[in-house]
C-alpha cells in the first residue's frame, strides 16, 4: 500500500473535494494516509479491518486466499455480493496499477511524484 499512497489520497481528496465537503476530503484523506501506513490497524471498525486485512492478502497473496477468509468477511455482515464487489475493485486495481507501472505510464498532471524504489503492491 506504501507505493500507492499518494494514489489514494489524491483520488479520495478529488471524489470528496466534488461534493465541496471540504472537511470530509480532509478526513479521508488522513484517513487514506493511516491506512496506507498501517493497513487493517488503521481500521476503526472489526468490519473494516476484515475487509482491509482481506484485500492486502488478495493483493500480496490470491492464492491464499481461502474459503476461511471469506468466511471471515461474511462474520463482520459482508454478504456474496458485498464480497464479489470487492473482489472486482481489488482486483481491478491490482491489474490496472501492475499495466501503468509496468509501461512506465506518466501520472495524470494532479498526482504527486511516486517515491522511488520497487511497488510494494
Amino acid at each position: 500500500m506504501l507505493a500507492h499512497r499518494a494514489d489514494l489520497r489524491v483520488e479520495v481528496e478529488k471524489v470528496l473535494r466534488g461534493t465541496g465537503d471540504e472537511e470530509a476530503a480532509e478526513r479521508a484523506a488522513a484517513f487514506a494516509d493511516d491506512v496506507a501506513a498501517r493497513g487493517p490497524a488503521a481500521a476503526d471498525t472489526p468490519r473494516l479491518a476484515a475487509l482491509l486485512e482481506w484485500t492486502e492478502r488478495l493483493t500480496r497473496d490470491p492464492a491464499g486466499c481461502t474459503a476461511e477468509h471469506v468466511e471471515a468477511l461474511r462474520a463482520v455482515g459482508l454478504d456474496d455480493r458485498a464480497v464479489h464487489d470487492a473482489a472486482q475493485v481489488v482486483a481491478y486495481f491490482n491489474y490496472i496499477n501492475r499495466i501503468a507501472d509496468g509501461l512506465g505510464v506518466d501520472l495524470e498532471p494532479d498526482m504527486p511524484p511516486r517515491p522511488a524504489g520497487p511497488a510494494t503492491t
